[in-house]
C-alpha cells in the first residue's frame, strides 16, 4: 500500500514540476490557458499536501 502511495506522490510531483515549468518559461499562449495551469497547480499542491498529511496521521498510529 505504501508503495502505491509513493508512486502516486511521485506522479503528482512530476505533473506539478512540468506545469510549473510551462508557467515559468513564459510559453503560455493566453490568459485562459494560464488560469487553467494555475488551477492545476493549486489542485496538485492540495493533493500532495493531503496525501502527506494522511501518511503522517497513519504513522502516528
Amino acid at each position: 500500500m505504501l508503495n502505491l502511495v509513493e508512486r502516486i506522490l511521485k506522479e503528482v510531483r512530476t505533473l506539478r514540476e512540468s506545469t510549473e515549468g510551462l508557467v515559468l518559461n513564459g510559453s503560455v499562449p493566453d490568459m485562459e490557458r494560464y488560469r487553467f495551469l494555475m488551477g492545476r497547480l493549486e489542485a496538485l499542491k492540495l493533493i500532495e499536501v493531503t496525501v502527506k498529511d494522511l501518511l503522517n496521521d497513519r504513522e502516528d498510529l
